[in-house]
């Protein structure tokens, strides 16, 4: 008997490569995906995933009752790097592995546009060129700025090394610093008051996890310089988005980029939408054709690997 390999996201699905799937069906995988074109519900994810030896996972959530209804499954390969949708003490309990790709090129790329967008005003200037005006607008440049990269983990120190090319002082704050990377890197690392206080540009690249829901609050932003500048690609929780709103409002921030959010897709009537100093993108920073494609080959190898006995080409943590 194959085999199964479980791809329950819709959007994955529709998106993942031929030459994986060919991949997995070469080496004796059966891959069933979610062609239904909609999210799967709590009773059908648990139907697909039942009988499979591996799944390629979206955000969909992975709690104790689902993984313990998961009788063969060896391996959760998440398609990303986040994992807070991933409930890692029944994981290590049943003996899955998980393992994540390699997106952190295309996220960090992703950052450094929003970045150059806000401070070069370009959504603004858009709009103005379309609407038959040429008023042009005060702006900033990126070099010589201070930037604190809040995570320093596979995205957090691309951001840092692209950075670098800017002559930016880069300011680096993470729990388990890699204190070499960061020297390497030309970066000094300091705590997270020292990174807020101290940057023109702040840029967020922490996982989701509990303790750091809002750590981008009022009391954060009350430290922040007059003027700074926040980026999100991280993870939407990170930030307060009503103290976001009232900072950004009030002009305490000059400008804020967010493609996450706190709850997604955005809502329409969403306060934020209202602030023209805000540019928003819909969770799209991971989303480039070498990232997509490099990713399901990882995930392919992944699960060759974990049948073979081995780890995922890139374990979970591995930074």
């Amino acid at each position: 008997m194959k085999l199964k390999v479980a791809v329950p996201s819709n959007t994955i699905a529709g998106m993942m490569v031929p030459e994986a799937v060919e991949l997995l069906e070469k080496e004796g995988f059966d891959v069933v995906m979610n062609r239904t074109g909609r999210r799967l519900d709590r009773e059908e994810t648990k139907e697909m995933l039942k009988d499979a030896f591996a799944v390629i996972a979206g955000t969909e959530k992975y709690d104790e009752e689902l993984l313990r209804s998961c009788e063969c499954l060896r391996l959760i390969q998440r398609f990303g790097v986040g994992y807070d949708n991933l409930d890692l003490k029944t994981i290590d309990e049943l003996g899955i592995k998980v393992g994540i790709t390699s997106n952190y090129n295309a996220v960090a790329e992703y950052a450094l546009a929003l970045i150059l967008a806000m401070l070069r005003q370009l959504p603004a200037h858009d709009r103005i060129a379309r609407s038959g005006r040429w008023n042009r607008l005060s702006q900033h440049e990126l070099s010589d700025k201070t930037v604190a990269v809040l995570g320093f983990g596979r995205i957090g120190k691309r951001v840092a090394k692209l950075l670098s090319a800017f002559g930016c002082t880069i300011l680096v704050c993470d729990k388990y610093l890699d204190k070499e990377e960061a020297e390497r890197l030309g970066a000094v690392p300091c705590s997270f008051e020292e990174a807020v206080s101290g940057a023109d540009i702040i840029s967020l690249h922490m996982p989701g996890s509990p303790e750091n829901v809002h750590i981008i609050d009022r009391t954060a932003i009350s430290h922040m310089k007059e003027g700074a500048y926040i980026v999100n690609t991280g993870r939407g929780n990170l930030i307060d988005e009503e103290a976001l709103y009232e900072a950004l409002r009030d002009g305490k921030l000059a400008g804020a980029a967010l493609d996450v959010f706190e709850r997604e897709p955005l809502s329409a009537d969403s306060p934020l939408l209202t602030l023209d100093n805000l540019i928003v993108s819909p969770h799209a920073a991971a989303l480039t054709h070498e990232a997509n494609y490099n990713g399901f080959m990882i995930s392919a190898r992944s699960v060759v690997r974990v049948r073979d006995g081995l780890d995922p080409e890139i374990p979970l943590l591995a930074r």
